[in-house]
């Protein structure tokens, strides 16, 4: 059976207190993953962080280190579409509250309001996405077809806000489901609890968590490793020898820090913690568990941020891919599948 194993990444700085300088924290991590997808000639899809280009770009003509910055930044997405990755959108709009810190040349971003899209009104909405669209477009050229989303903080409720949108900019690919995960912050709002969990891509209408054979939309799930609490813990020894015995690179940047509500997670068995399939974390045991749920399935998603990849992350994702080509008949493009 062929398997598509998607690789997507949130191509963005840290979005908290401290944003963290461009090259250490977006520039260079996103520099070494092209050097690996290229080495192995797989395909990658980054999703943008829109709304911080369009404050980068106001704050140029006034700046010069953000006006450089910028240059840098359009260089790199002009290089991802040239090397065949996929660059689409993804809409954090507190960054609209940013403040900008110019003997710094970074950022600050304390105020949650606008963290999730639906605390926009209509005609905010409307102008954001469309910038969003044009942006990409105008970076990487019309021969790109810019039909894919991910919501920031995966908060693609309410979808009436999107929907629309998305029906206007072409947008029909959605990846912001992980099911059977609800969460409920001052920051962030989604409720996976009704996804299909059979079907991990799936057509659908007016709810991205309900399947319509029909739908206009079709939803690329992230996936999950669910691990019991033993292997928790072992996952956790393991990690806490590698900080032990192994220099890790500091974060240069910090997260939003909210106020939590509620979450859960109805599909993870009694005793058993599913988290994302991410490169974060990345380690010899957690590779042999990825690499056993590959081989099981026809499709796997990994959703992961250049930011937080450690130098011990980036040499497991080289084994990572080493095993996949050697797997065979792993797929890595997703237009090249059938949704």
């Amino acid at each position: 059976m062929r398997k598509l194993v998607v690789f997507t990444f949130d191509y963005e700085l840290f979005l908290g207190d401290r944003s963290g300088p461009l090259d250490g924290c977006l520039l260079e991590p996103t520099r070494r993953l092209l050097q690996l997808f290229g080495e192995f000639g797989f395909k990658a899809v980054f999703f943008v962080d829109t709304v911080y280009l369009m404050r980068l770009q106001e704050l140029a003509r006034q700046h010069p280190a953000a006006a450089t910055d910028w240059m840098k930044i359009r260089e790199q997405l002009k290089t991802m579409a040239g090397e065949g990755h996929y660059l689409f959108p993804h809409v954090h709009p507190h960054w609209l509250d940013a403040v900008y810190l110019p003997e710094e040349n970074q950022w600050s971003l304390k105020d949650l309001r606008y963290y999730r899209f639906s605390a926009l009104d209509t005609e905010q909405q409307r102008d954001l996405f469309s910038r969003s669209v044009v942006l990409i477009r105008e970076v990487v050229g019309e021969e790109q077809i810019i039909d894919g989303y991910r919501a920031g903080g995966w908060s693609i409720q309410p979808f009436g806000d999107f929907r629309p949108l998305f029906l206007k900019y072409g947008i029909t690919q959605e990846w912001s489901v992980i099911p059977g995960k609800y969460h409920f912050s001052d920051a962030q709002q989604y409720d996976f609890r009704t996804a299909p969990a059979g079907r991990p891509v799936y057509r659908f209408d007016e709810d991205p968590c309900l399947q319509a054979e029909n739908g206009p939309f079709t939803e690329w799930t992230i996936s999950t490793l669910a691990l019991s609490r033993f292997e928790k813990w072992l996952d956790f020894k393991v990690n806490g020898f590698i900080h032990r015995f192994i220099r890790k690179r500091a974060f240069k940047g910090s997260t939003v820090s909210s106020t939590m509500e509620k979450e859960g997670d109805v599909l993870a068995a009694p005793g058993q913690i599913r988290g994302i399939a991410s490169f974060e974390g990345l380690n010899a045991f957690t590779l042999i568990k990825y690499l056993g749920l590959i081989r099981r399935a026809s499709y796997f998603q990994f959703i992961s941020h250049p930011k937080l990849i450690t130098d011990l992350e980036f040499n497991m994702v080289r084994r990572l891919f080493r095993a996949l080509r050697k797997m065979g008949g792993v797929g890595t493009d997703h237009r090249q599948m059938p949704s």
